[in-house]
């Protein structure tokens, strides 16, 4: 199996396995960044809108809102667990017609009819090939249709500073890995492909073929009552690829180091801030 292959497996498997819980525990992270990807795309009523890696509908739902019921958005993710709960949620909230969410590989898609935007909300950094994402969502849109992404902003290899806890978290876990497992948390943040900087990063969108590559950083926060509720959630996201790779007897051992370590966080009340600095990408083909 190849590098790229066994990446995109552990990603869709980790995220078939969270489907149910994926970022509900504690505070709703995804759903606030999800919002700011729809309101940078400046929808207009009944446009066509592409969601890549969908997910439970972060982007898909605030995007369905603004395009209206003359609009339509397609959601594809490549885990089946996510594509049928955010099918649920879809019927739920009566938007059959309006929004749909299919299996899709982010890497090798195409359309028959142009959309005139897509989003991307915290999934181009899990992908072993980017740059073939983004070549697929410059073919998908119409001239002049734009483009919105959210990753991770780095420094010199690393999250960039307010990643504390996540760092902390995998600091640990990475103690608890099996003689031989790498650790895929640093495999899938895009450390080391072309989202490492501001600068690659606009680079491979104008490489794709977008124009006009705007870029800011956004210093989001969000806050759990308590460091458990944290842990929890992190079981949900992106890290739950490392808590499945610590063996089940040493659990929890791992949670209590982890529970420990991240103390130097927590407030007064027990509270744990968290801060996940967002690097938000606005293009235009």
């Amino acid at each position: 199996m190849t590098d790229d292959r066994r990446i995109t497996n552990l990603v869709r498997d980790a995220y078939d396995k969270s489907a149910e819980q994926y970022d509900a525990a504690g505070q709703m992270i995804f759903h606030p960044l999800g919002k700011m990807v729809a309101d940078l795309l400046d929808l207009r009523p009944g446009e066509r809108v592409l969601d890549i890696g969908c997910g439970r509908g972060a982007c898909l739902f605030p995007v369905a809102h603004q395009v209206g019921p003359d609009g339509f958005v397609l959601g594809v993710d490549q885990a089946q667990g996510m594509v049928d709960a955010c099918t649920t949620d879809i019927l739920a909230r009566g938007l059959e017609g309006r929004a749909r969410a299919e299996l899709g590989n982010a890497q090798d898609f195409s359309f028959a009819e142009p959309f005139d935007a897509a989003s991307a909300g915290m999934v181009l950094f899990l992908l072993p090939d980017a740059e073939k994402a983004l070549a697929c969502a410059y073919a998908a849109l119409r001239p002049g249709g734009r483009f919105a992404a959210t990753t991770f902003p780095t420094e010199n290899g690393r999250l960039a500073a307010g990643w504390e806890s996540a760092e902390i978290l995998a600091g640990v876990l990475a103690r608890f890995l099996p003689d031989g497992v790498e650790d895929p948390w640093k495999v899938v943040l895009g450390l080391g492909g072309p989202l490492v900087s501001a600068e690659s990063t606009e680079a491979a969108f104008r490489e794709a073929g977008f124009s006009e590559v705007n870029i800011r950083h956004v210093p989001a926060k969000s806050r759990f009552e308590t460091i458990d509720d944290y842990l929890a959630w992190t079981r949900t996201v992106t890290t739950r690829m490392q808590w499945d790779l610590v063996p089940p007897e040493r659990l929890t051992e791992a949670t209590d180091e982890a529970r420990e370590a991240l103390k130097v966080l927590a407030g007064p009340d027990g509270s744990l801030e968290f801060s996940c600095p967002t690097r938000t990408v606005l293009a235009v083909r």
